[in-house]
C-alpha cells in the first residue's frame, strides 16, 4: 500500500497538509498584534525628537501668516484659499483652532497621520498577497513578516522626515493617507466574497476616500490608473487579460474617464506656461525642461530610496535644456530600462513589475510636463516609495530560502535600524530655522534662497551681521532675478543705519519687481532717515497705491507729514490708519499729537486715552496726555497722569519737571520744589529748573 504524499508548500503556496502554517503560528494570532504594536512603536521613537521642531519655510505663508485658517468657522475662506488642498488646509485650521502656533499639535498630527499611512500600507500588502494573482505565489506565506517589513521599511525611511517632520507637507502624507484607503478598501471589496451589498460598502468606501484624496493634493488624480493596474496585474490569474463584458472594468473605465472630465474643467492650459525666475531659482521653467531634468530627478529619488545620504531641503539641481545632454539621455535611458524591466516581470514577477509601475505612476503628476518651480522635493517620494518598499521586501524574502530566513530578518533589521537612526539625525537638522538652512547652504553653497532664509534665521536669532552677509551674498549669487533678497538686504543695511545703502538695496528690488510695496515702504523710511523727505514722501505714495489698505503705509507716511509739521495731511494717514486698523495705538498716539499741535485738545485727549485703553502700559500715551491736560490747564489731571508715568518710569526727568510746573501752577510749592530738585539731581545744570525752584522756594518761604 503506497504512502500519500504530503503537498509540496514550496511549489503549491500552502501548508503540509494537516500541519499549520509556519508563518502563521509566527505572526497570526496576538504575535501579529504584537508586530503592529511594534511598528508603531518604532513611528513613535524615531519621531519623538520632532515634537518641538519649528515652523520653516511655506509653514509661514501656510500656518503663521494665512488668516483663511485661523477661523475654523469660515470654512468658505479655507475653501477659496486652495480648494485643490481642502481638506489638509482644513486640518490646519482644526491645529490652529486649538493649539494656534504651539508647534507640537502640528507635529502630533503629522505623526499619526504618517502612523496611520503604515498600517495603511501593512493591510495593503497583506491584500496584494490574497489577490488571485499572487495568493498562491511561494511568498504568500510569509505575507504577515512581508507586510510587517514594508511597513517598516515606510515607517523609518528618513526620505519621510519632509513629509512628517515638515508640518505643511502633511499635503503629501494625508493624499497618501486617503491613496492607500482607496486602494485598500477597492482591493477588499474586490476580494470579498460575503453578501453583494456588503461589496458595494466597499466600494463606497473606496470611491469616498478616493474623493477626500483629490481634494488633498493634485497626485491623488494617478489613483485610477493605479487601480486600473491592481486590476490588471493583480486581479487576473492571466496578466493583462482583459474581459470587455466585465461591469468592473466598465466602472473602472468610466471613473478615469470622469476624472479626465473633472481635470478639464478644474485645469486650464495656465498650469503649462513657463514659469519665470522667482524665489532664488535663477532659471525659467518649462514644460519641456522640467520634463528633460526629472528624468534625472527620478533616478535621484530612487538613489535616495536606496542610499538617504546628503539629503537636503532645496537641492541646487541643474535644469536640463537638451534631451541630448549626456546625463538627461543616459536618465531617460536608464529608466526605460526600467520600465522595460517591469514589461518583462509581467510574467515573471507580477509583485515586482507592480511595484515598478506603481511607483512610476503615483510620481506622474510631480514628475512630468507640468512645470513646478522646484524641480526636486524628497516629499515627493512619500506616495510612491510604497511600491519600491514593496519590490525591496519581496526581493529580499526571494533570495533567501525558507532554511535562511533568519538572514533577511537580520539584513531587514539592520536596514530597518540604520534607516531609523537616520531619521532620528534627520529630525534634529529640522530642529529649528538656523540648523535647517545651515545644512541647506553647506550641500547647496550655489543656491540664492539658501542664503536667504539662513539670512532670515540669523536676523530672528539676533545675529544680524551673519544675517547681513548672508543677504548680501544671496544677491551676489543672483543678482538679476533674487527681488526678495535685495528687499531684506535693505531692512537689514536699514537696521545698521546704511540709509543709502538700504536705498540701492530697496530700489534695486523695486526695479526687478515694480509692484512691490514694501519695498516702496522700506525704501521710503530709508529716505525719510536720510532726511529725503520729498523722495519719501512719492515712496510711500506708491506703496499706499498699490497696497491701499496697509494700514502701516499710511502711519508712515503720517509720521514724514508730521516730521515736516504738515499737520492736516499727517492728520489724513494716521486717521486712515486707524480706520484700518482699530487697534493701532501707535497710530492713535501719533494722532494725538498732531491734534495737540493743530488746538484740538480734546480729540488729542481721546485718542490718549483710546490708547491707554488698548494697552495701559503705553507710557507715551501717559505723557502726551499729560502735555496736553497742561496745555489746557487742566492742572490736577495733568499731575496724576505724570505721577502715572514715573511709576512706569521711574527715572523719568521729563516728568518730574513738568510735573513739578504743574504743582506750581497749583501752589503746592513742596511737592514743586520736590520734583524740581530730582530734576537737579540727575542735571545739576538744568537752568529752568534752578529758576523754577527758586521760585517755588521764595513761594514756599512766604507761606
Amino acid at each position: 500500500m503506497k504512502k500519500p504524499k504530503l503537498t509540496d508548500a514550496s511549489v503549491k503556496g500552502g501548508a503540509p497538509a494537516g500541519k499549520k502554517s509556519v508563518q502563521s503560528a509566527a505572526l497570526g494570532g496576538f504575535p501579529a498584534l504584537a508586530g503592529i504594536a511594534l511598528l508603531l512603536l518604532l513611528g513613535l521613537g524615531i519621531y519623538s525628537n520632532s515634537f518641538d521642531c519649528s515652523f520653516h519655510l511655506d509653514d509661514k505663508n501656510s500656518i503663521m501668516e494665512n488668516t483663511n485658517i485661523h477661523d475654523l468657522s469660515r470654512l468658505d475662506d479655507i475653501w477659496n484659499f486652495n480648494h485643490n488642498r481642502f481638506i489638509p488646509y482644513l486640518s490646519l485650521a482644526v491645529n490652529y483652532h486649538f493649539g494656534q502656533l504651539e508647534v507640537w499639535g502640528y507635529h502630533a498630527f503629522n505623526l499619526v497621520v504618517h502612523l496611520i499611512n503604515a498600517l495603511l500600507v501593512y493591510w495593503l500588502t497583506l491584500l496584494v498577497f490574497s489577490t488571485p494573482a499572487l495568493k498562491e505565489h511561494k511568498l504568500a506565506r510569509h505575507k504577515q513578516a512581508l507586510a510587517l517589513v514594508t511597513a517598516m521599511l515606510f515607517v523609518s525611511h528618513p526620505l519621510a522626515t519632509q513629509s512628517v517632520t515638515y508640518i505643511v507637507q502633511r499635503l503629501a502624507s494625508m493624499v497618501a493617507l486617503f491613496y492607500f484607503l482607496s486602494m485598500a478598501l477597492y482591493l477588499k471589496g474586490r476580494l470579498s466574497s460575503g453578501p453583494g451589498a456588503s461589496r458595494y460598502v466597499y466600494f463606497a468606501g473606496a470611491l469616498a476616500a478616493g474623493i477626500l484624496a483629490l481634494f488633498s493634493k493634485e497626485n491623488a488624480y494617478t489613483l485610477p490608473l493605479n487601480l486600473l493596474l491592481i486590476e490588471a496585474l493583480l486581479l487576473q490569474k492571466v496578466v493583462l487579460h482583459i474581459r470587455w463584458t466585465d461591469y468592473r472594468l466598465w466602472l473602472t473605465l468610466g471613473s478615469m474617464l470622469a476624472l479626465a472630465l473633472f481635470i478639464y474643467l478644474r485645469f486650464t492650459a495656465v498650469i503649462f506656461q513657463p514659469i519665470l525666475p522667482t524665489g532664488g531659482n535663477a532659471y525659467t521653467v518649462t514644460s519641456t525642461n522640467y520634463l528633460f531634468t526629472q528624468f534625472s530627478v527620478i533616478l535621484t529619488y530612487i538613489r535616495l530610496l536606496f542610499f538617504p545620504y546628503k539629503q537636503n531641503l532645496d537641492y541646487d539641481y541643474p535644469l536640463s535644456e537638451s534631451l541630448f545632454e549626456p546625463v538627461t539621455l543616459l536618465s531617460l535611458l536608464a529608466l526605460l530600462g526600467i520600465l522595460a524591466l517591469g514589461i518583462y516581470l509581467l510574467q515573471r514577477s507580477r509583485l515586482v513589475a507592480f511595484g515598478i509601475f506603481f511607483f512610476f505612476i503615483a510620481l506622474a503628476v510631480e514628475s512630468s510636463i507640468v512645470p513646478i518651480a522646484d524641480i526636486i522635493f524628497e516629499h515627493r517620494t512619500y506616495l510612491p516609495s510604497f511600491g519600491f518598499f514593496l519590490i525591496l521586501s519581496s526581493v529580499g524574502f526571494s533570495l533567501f530560502g525558507d532554511k535562511q530566513r533568519n538572514l533577511v530578518y537580520l539584513l531587514f533589521t539592520f536596514i530597518i535600524g540604520v534607516n531609523a537612526v537616520l531619521t532620528y539625525q534627520r529630525n534634529e537638522v529640522w530642529k529649528d530655522e538656523l540648523s535647517l538652512w545651515n545644512d541647506v547652504v553647506s550641500k547647496s553653497p550655489g543656491k540664492a534662497r539658501a542664503y536667504l532664509n539662513r539670512g532670515v534665521a540669523h536676523w530672528t536669532a539676533g545675529n544680524r551681521q551673519q544675517a547681513l552677509a548672508d543677504y548680501r551674498q544671496a544677491t551676489v549669487l543672483d543678482p538679476e532675478h533674487y527681488y526678495s533678497a535685495y528687499f531684506n538686504l535693505g531692512v537689514a543695511e536699514s537696521g545698521f543705519g546704511q540709509w543709502d545703502n538700504a536705498i540701492r538695496s530697496y530700489s534695486r528690488a523695486i526695479a526687478l519687481y515694480p509692484q512691490y510695496p514694501a519695498a516702496y515702504a522700506g525704501l521710503g523710511i530709508a529716505y525719510a532717515s536720510n532726511n529725503r523727505q520729498a523722495e519719501a514722501l512719492q515712496a510711500f505714495a506708491k506703496a499706499i497705491e498699490q497696497d491701499p489698505n496697509n494700514a502701516q503705509h499710511h502711519f508712515n507716511r503720517g509720521n514724514v507729514y508730521m516730521t515736516s509739521r504738515q499737520w492736516t495731511q499727517a492728520l489724513e494717514d494716521y486717521s486712515r490708519a486707524v480706520s484700518l486698523n482699530p487697534v493701532y495705538v501707535d497710530a492713535f498716539s501719533n494722532r494725538a499729537i498732531v491734534y495737540g499741535n493743530l488746538g484740538e485738545y480734546q480729540n488729542a485727549i481721546n485718542d490718549c486715552s483710546k490708547v491707554i485703553e488698548l494697552d495701559p502700559a503705553y507710557v507715551k500715551a501717559y505723557t502726551n496726555r499729560a502735555i496736553t491736560y497742561y496745555s489746557m490747564g487742566k492742572w490736577s489731571e495733568a499731575i496724576a497722569d505724570y505721577s502715572t508715568v514715573l511709576k512706569m518710569a521711574p527715572g523719568n526727568v521729563s516728568a518730574y519737571y513738568n510735573r513739578g510746573l504743574a504743582y506750581m501752577n497749583t501752589q503746592k510749592w513742596e511737592a514743586a520744589v520736590a520734583d524740581l530738585s530730582k530734576v537737579l539731581q540727575a542735571d545739576p545744570s538744568n537752568q529752568s529748573a534752578i529758576n523754577s525752584r527758586a521760585q517755588a522756594m521764595a513761594n514756599l518761604q512766604k507761606q
